[in-house]
């Protein structure tokens, strides 16, 4: 195509997205950005260094034919980490189905017990380990025996504290788990990008609990990391309709922390509850990350916070995609999104893609304003 036919027709497509960010962005008036270029998957952006972003793997762990479809993405990772120069890899959770299930589930739960689906995630996981950090959030599933019923987990027997290396080297603090142990629930991360750039990343459990939230909150105020850029990675927080969970008021909405039984007694957070009590008074934050939601799969929003920064909340899930829980499923069509710090130092492209589909000869970027975006950091 005509580079200048090209460039045209980003300026248009950013124009159309135009209504859907305007709409969001209720605190501040929106900086008006082309999405970034539909680059070669395999050459990459040519410049910048990417953050690599996992959605709930569940349905690739719990059927069997499915597992394989996680080792290719987390190998397409590995192969395409110097073109695209990515530094991190962040997992949003719900690694698998279920816990403590001797026999696979059925009944829309899968053909897969729990050791199978819990040594599927390692598997995929652990070579990338070995190359880069790989810092995970834990999800509902991740709990209990089919969905937080309690916060007893399978997750640190297959993903202990030293079982990353890289992430290990970067941690600089940790909480008591719910277990009574340190474990990866609950950690901050401190890196150095290739830019000189510093950011601060926090990995929350499932339904954060007081005592989690509350060091949370002690460690983003602390002077060493006020520089910094925070990045807040969680399960639970934003959904599909661009509100925080429980932002309008309904908590018993299906989903929310409080309904299930790791926060039924109260002692957990949705959404809206760690905008109040964390990252709004955060003075470095400005990106929060979560998966959870289905219907859109898909949100974002900007709000500012009380240090003026405007904080960038996104959400991103497929596990609704290629078939979703369905056994002629793929279990969420290989969909993985790419944060792209720009040389610029002040941009941050964001994509959508799926190395399934480009193996199968299909479209494989997601070429959607709420899918392909780009992002102004603070100055």
């Amino acid at each position: 195509m005509n580079p200048r036919a090209l460039h045209r027709r980003s300026l248009l497509k950013a124009a159309a997205a135009l209504p859907f960010f305007a709409a969001l962005r209720a605190q501040e008036k929106p900086i008006a950005l082309p999405p970034p270029e539909l680059v070669d998957p395999d050459r990459g952006p040519g410049a910048g260094w990417s953050v690599l972003v996992f959605p709930d793997t569940q349905n690739y762990a719990k059927y069997a034919k499915n597992q394989a479809h996680f080792d290719r993405m987390t190998r397409w990772v590995r192969e395409h980490r110097k073109a695209w120069n990515i530094q991190l890899a962040l997992h949003e959770g719900d690694l698998v189905e279920q816990n403590a299930i001797k026999v696979g589930g059925g009944r829309g739960y899968g053909d897969q017990n729990s050791e199978s689906q819990w040594s599927s995630a390692r598997r995929a996981l652990l070579p990338l380990a070995d190359e880069m950090p790989v810092i995970h959030t834990t999800g509902n599933h991740d709990y209990g025996e089919r969905a937080a019923e309690t916060r007893e987990t399978q997750f640190n027997d297959y993903f202990p504290v030293n079982y990353n290396q890289g992430a290990a080297a970067l941690r600089i603090d940790s909480p008591l788990a719910a277990c009574g142990k340190p474990t990866l629930e609950n950690a901050a991360y401190d890196f150095k990008a290739p830019d000189g750039r510093r950011l601060l990343i926090l990995s929350l459990e499932w339904g954060p609990r007081k005592t989690v939230v509350d060091w949370a909150s002690a460690l983003v105020r602390r002077p060493a990391y006020k520089d910094h850029t925070g990045l807040l990675l969680v399960h639970d927080y934003l959904t599909p309709s661009n509100l925080r969970d429980g932002q309008d008021g309904n908590r018993r909405r299906p989903g929310n922390p409080y309904t299930y039984g790791t926060g039924k007694q109260g002692d957990t957070h949705d959404g809206e509850d760690l905008w109040q009590r964390l990252v709004k008074g955060a003075p470095q934050m400005e990106f929060v990350l979560n998966g959870h939601e289905m219907a859109a799969h898909v949100g974002y929003r900007t709000d500012l916070s009380d240090s003026g920064r405007t904080v960038h909340q996104m959400l991103f899930n497929a596990q609704g995609f290629g078939g979703g829980s369905d056994h002629k499923g793929n279990g969420g069509d290989g969909w993985m999104r790419l944060l792209t710090f720009e040389p610029d130092g002040r941009t941050v492209s964001v994509r959508t893609f799926s190395p399934l589909r480009q193996d199968r000869g299909d479209p494989h970027y997601w070429d959607d304003p709420r899918w392909r975006f780009a992002v102004r950091l603070h100055g």
